[in-house]
């Protein structure tokens, strides 16, 4: 049976929750309140558990022999630890890298379509995570259609694939990150109920926090960036918040991205240099490059080269369009992303001479069309969208959003997306009001008056 429990008494019922102000989330807070009982602005329902990632040990200066042992022994402890953390999911799954990036194939045009010309980043894994967690909240055809949208078979199959996924990529040794960070947001002043066991699932499965705040103030869209700032390290959510609640959004699920890392082989910055970068409407911008030349595989292909330089995390592949080629043609070819393979026809080996321009980019992108053109068409309509697995009320998706930045440098590279799935109450029609016939057809009375001065009183029985 589902365990219900009232939205208006979340924080009255469950612990965790904080005094006025978004500071008090974290036990900051500053009693403002005048000598007057404080009332709670944000509420934690539930914070989710990471497991304890190892720490990895950094390499020793060059020379000191014990030193290089000691680093040798530690690194040894911390494979270990990895390997038990990681266990018999040391990484991605053949099924589950193909769930991603199948999803990525499928929502990228979609996504960055009308985008030319414009600096675009697209978090695909942002948004399948954000999707999955919708589809907890979702029932009958409306879950059936994010079924499909993140390609899973069942709520059952995508919460395992949703958890594994998130173990597998899960990465924080101190030198590298890689986190995936949900949550859900509930309007504490909406006189209606959610479903406990929803909330149980996302934080199991999900590693999602679930918070209470007061919809449509500036406390509670405070309180979201605060978390999108905290989860991102600053990346998203500064000064501005990075949504607008009103008093009619039922909830919000939030789900972040954030990757850090260092080059393999860094950039000397003593090759660094300025020159010319030329935009997309042919304007151009002096900016610093980075140099550097190695021996690698690279692509080459109909319409582009390619290139992946290796960081300690991975890669970042780097594609090069060929004159009078737009990066939004390459995007909409639907291989596009299985034909980035360095070791298969395409791929050749030789001398990759690099000039990468330093950049700090960020974008902010409406994602509605691309859902509804992903299938998802009932959630946001409020007469069919099926959230009874979320709430007693009627509610339906609203808004969705992704912000994302990267910046690269000669280090590396740091970059962090957050989805923001908006879900509102349907408002109601306007109700017919009451009627009142004046048909002064019998006796009656009547005052004249003068600022609520009655100057004349009088009773007409007959005329």
């Amino acid at each position: 049976m589902k365990r219900i429990l009232s939205f208006a008494l979340a924080c009255v019922l469950l612990a965790g929750c904080s005094g006025p102000g978004v500071a008090a989330q974290n036990g900051e807070g500053t009693d403002t309140s005048g000598g007057k009982e404080a009332v709670p602005m944000s509420c934690t329902l539930s914070e989710p558990v990471y497991p304890e990632f190892p720490q990895q040990p950094r390499m020793p200066d060059e020379g000191d022999r014990e030193a290089l042992k000691a680093y040798l022994d530690a690194l040894g402890q911390y494979h270990d630890a990895l390997a038990a953390l990681r266990g018999d999911n040391p990484g991605l799954t053949e099924e589950y890298w193909k769930v991603l990036n199948d999803f990525a194939a499928k929502s990228v045009p979609l996504v960055l379509a009308g985008q030319e010309g414009k600096n675009a980043i697209y978090s695909p894994l942002s948004l399948w995570s954000a999707l999955a967690m919708l589809t907890q909240c979702a029932d009958g055809d409306s879950r059936q259609q994010v079924l499909n949208a993140v390609g899973a078979d069942s709520v059952d199959t995508l919460q395992d694939q949703a958890e594994n996924i998130w173990r597998a990529l899960y990465a924080d040794d101190g030198i590298s990150s890689l986190i995936l960070a949900n949550s859900i947001w509930l309007n504490s002043n909406m006189q209606g109920t959610y479903v406990q066991d929803t909330l149980d699932i996302l934080a199991g499965k999900y590693y999602a926090g679930a918070y209470s705040v007061p919809m449509g103030t500036r406390e509670a869209d405070a309180a979201v960036t605060q978390w999108v700032n905290e989860q991102t390290k600053g990346l998203i959510g500064g000064e501005q918040p990075v949504v607008r609640t009103d008093v009619d959004t039922l909830a919000l699920l939030v789900s972040s991205l954030y990757y850090k890392a260092a080059w393999q082989d860094e950039f000397n910055t003593d090759q660094t240099e300025e020159d010319i970068f030329t935009d997309a409407a042919g304007a151009e911008t002096r900016v610093d490059f980075m140099h550097k030349t190695e021996d690698a595989n690279f692509i080459r292909r109909d319409g582009y080269q390619a290139a992946r330089l290796a960081t300690h995390l991975g890669e970042m592949v780097f594609v090069l369009p060929d004159e009078g080629v737009n990066p939004e043609t390459l995007l909409g070819e639907p291989e596009f992303f299985s034909r980035l393979e360095f070791y298969g026809d395409a791929a050749r080996w030789g001398e990759v001479q690099w000039s990468v321009p330093k950049f700090d980019v960020d974008s902010n992108l409406d994602l509605m069309d691309a859902l509804k053109t992903m299938g998802i068409t009932d959630l946001p309509d409020p007469d069919r969208a099926d959230l009874s697995a979320l709430t007693d009320l009627d509610a339906f998706l609203s808004d969705a959003r992704q912000l994302s930045r990267v910046k690269v440098d000669e280090e590396g590279v740091e970059a962090a997306a957050v989805t923001i799935l908006m879900v509102r109450e349907t408002s109601l029609p306007p109700q017919p009001t009451e009627v009142c016939v004046m048909d002064l057809d019998r006796p009656f009375l009547f005052v004249v008056r003068t600022q609520d001065v009655p100057l004349f009183i009088g009773i007409v029985n007959q005329i």
